[in-house]
Formats: structure tokens, C-alpha cells, sequence
């Protein structure tokens, strides 16, 4: 017999069950003790004769603010971010069942993003003087917002919170900007070595292997296995591996990633990956040479790629899921050359 069990999360309601083979769970929003038990009796209904009773998802709101206290835990320093990206969002559709939003909507919520009707509170005018209304918003900034929220929306899925992503149809709108990859010459890297001492040899070891800061995040020392560094994609509980295509690599190292090993922990770091992205901000600024940490990556590949290496050798090396990434950034910088030149790189 279906059974649908009511729990408690704070002050908010929530239903647990079972249905075919798999377990879901609901956040109610904050309900009264009888009518949770008025829900929940409902859903066990339901799952009984078959026939849908229970009301509609939470609203956008309720889930959002839930999701955004989820993802403040796990991804502390980009939070900010995170919560600007789906603010106007909220703003429309807040009040909304999630699965009440159809496909149309979104699409005109993209739309006006995109040609200005749709805006932030512009702030408060300074020394009596009005401020100019905010323009439309670019499209790299409207992608954003778009794949962020249909992650959230998503996530909510898997979780069984919610029984639909209102954004699984949209597109996130792609930016018109085509700008050249941008990376460290060695000059620029001893500047960044020199600026902390203290993490030197993390940033060396990442510009030598073309590590992700995921891939970084508790490796062990015991992944070097005849002078070659391998990264494996290691799924957790929900399947997703350390690698973002989900494939094992090998990537051999240099004189200077094995000096850098050396003088490393084991494992090499076990920070969350938002801090090692934080750290590298830091020490980049004071060193001047600007930045995220995604560009030691660049790095790797570029001084690769100028040193002659074969793209498909760079995209293997590098864990690209697709050629067209490795071409895409660095085929304007491939001479003529042999595959031993990553040997040659010396960040």
C-alpha cells in the first residue's frame, strides 16, 4: 500500500514517497500542522486511485529561496552571483507555481531581458541628479541567467522537489564576442610565482598539467604513476566525476610539474574549488598580471599548441569532449612541430 510520509524541515512541510521504484520528496512551504496533513493525505490518495489531487508545485519563490540557501552552503563565494542571476526572475514569476509557467512565457522573459524591458531597480540618483535607465542587458549576461536557472530548476527535479523544469525548452541566448584566448608568457608566470610564495608551486603544477580546479580539489599523489600524471573521472553518488567529460586522461610531466609536486601536500589541496579560484584572484592582483584561474589552462594549451603539439595531442592532454573546443582557441598558434614538445613547456 502507497504510503506518503510528512516530515518537517524548520518551519516548512514536506512529503516523502515512493512511486514506481523511485523516492521523491516535496517541499510544501510553511503550512499549518493540519494542513500539511490535509496534503499529505491527498498525495496518498492519489498514488491509491491514480487520480492527480495534490495541489501544484511550490511557487518560484519558495523553491528558489530554498535552492539559493542549498547553494550558499555548497558554493559560498559565488553565492552574490548566484542570486543576482535569478533576481528578476523571481521578480516576474515569483508568486507562480513552477509548474505553471509554460514555455511561451519564458521565452518573452528572454526577450524582454534582452531588449531592455525588463531591468534591475536602477539606484537611488546621487546629489539630487536622476540616473539614466539601464539599458538592455547583453547576451552574454541574459545566458547566464538562463543556464542558471534551468540548473536550479533542474536540480530541483533530481531532487523530486519539483515535477518540471519551466526552462528545459529555452536557449540560452550565446554572446556575439569572439575574443582571442588569453594566456601567461613566462614572464608573466615568475611575476605570479613571486607574489606568493605560499602557493607558487600549486599554480606552477596547474599551469605544467592543465588541471581543472576541480580535478585539483583532494588529488592524491598516488594518481602519478611512471612520471605521468592520471586523472580519472571518479563518480560520486550521483554519478558525475572529478573530469568534466567524464573520461580518464594521462597527462605526462614536465621538469617543472614533478619540482612542483615535490614541494606539494598530499593530497595537493582539499579546499573547495570556489577557494582555489579566490586564492588565485588574489595572488594574480597582487602580482598584476590579472586573470582567473581558468587561464593557467590556457596556459598549459597555448604554450603547447606554440611549441608545435598536433591539436588532437593538446585536445587529448587537455580532456576536451570536442575537437572543435581545442580548435577553436588554439589552432592560430600551431606551428609545424613533434609531440614531445610538452616536455619542452617549463612554465
Amino acid at each position: 500500500m502507497a504510503k506518503v510520509r510528512l516530515y518537517w524541515r524548520g518551519d516548512t512541510a514536506c512529503i516523502d514517497w515512493h512511486e514506481g521504484g523511485n523516492r521523491y520528496r516535496r517541499s510544501l512551504g510553511r503550512l499549518a500542522p493540519r494542513e500539511a496533513e490535509k496534503v499529505r493525505s491527498q498525495k496518498e490518495a492519489e498514488l491509491i486511485h491514480g487520480v492527480k489531487i495534490i495541489a501544484r508545485d511550490q511557487t518560484v519563490d519558495q523553491y528558489l529561496k530554498w535552492y539559493l540557501d542549498w547553494y550558499k552552503a555548497e558554493h559560498p563565494t559565488t553565492i552574490k552571483q548566484a542570486t543576482s542571476e535569478v533576481k528578476l526572475f523571481r521578480k516576474r514569476f515569483g508568486h507562480r507555481p513552477t509548474d505553471s509557467i509554460r514555455p511561451i512565457e519564458v521565452e518573452q522573459y528572454k526577450k524582454d531581458r534582452l531588449d531592455g524591458s525588463l531591468v534591475s531597480t536602477p539606484p537611488p540618483p546621487k546629489n539630487g541628479k536622476s540616473t539614466k535607465k539601464p539599458g538592455p542587458a547583453a547576451q552574454e549576461t541574459v545566458g547566464k541567467e538562463i543556464r542558471r536557472l534551468s540548473a536550479a530548476f533542474k536540480r530541483g527535479v533530481e531532487w523530486g522537489e519539483l515535477s518540471s523544469n519551466p526552462m528545459s525548452a529555452t536557449k540560452a541566448p550565446r554572446g556575439v564576442r569572439d575574443v582571442a584566448v588569453r594566456f601567461y608568457d613566462r614572464r608573466a608566470m615568475r611575476r605570479l610565482y613571486r607574489a606568493n610564495r605560499g602557493r607558487a608551486f600549486l599554480w606552477m603544477f596547474m599551469a605544467n598539467t592543465g588541471l581543472r580546479r576541480g580535478e585539483v580539489v583532494g588529488l592524491r599523489k598516488l594518481a602519478i604513476v611512471g612520471g605521468r600524471l592520471r586523472i580519472e573521472s571518479d563518480p560520486d553518488g550521483t554519478g558525475k566525476g572529478r573530469t568534466k567529460s567524464g573520461r580518464w586522461r594521462e597527462v605526462p610531466l614536465n621538469r617543472k610539474a614533478a619540482f612542483a609536486l615535490a614541494k606539494l601536500p598530499d593530497p595537493l589541496t582539499n579546499v573547495h574549488k570556489d577557494t582555489i579560484s579566490d586564492w588565485f584572484a588574489a595572488d594574480a592582483r597582487l602580482a598584476g598580471v590579472g586573470g582567473t584561474l581558468h587561464r593557467l589552462r590556457h596556459t598549459f594549451c597555448a604554450h603547447m599548441a606554440i611549441k608545435g603539439v598536433p591539436l588532437r595531442r593538446i585536445q587529448l592532454l587537455a580532456g576536451h569532449a570536442d575537437y572543435a573546443t581545442t580548435e577553436k582557441y588554439y589552432a592560430h598558434l600551431t606551428p609545424e612541430g613533434d609531440n614531445g614538445a610538452v616536455r619542452r613547456l617549463g612554465i
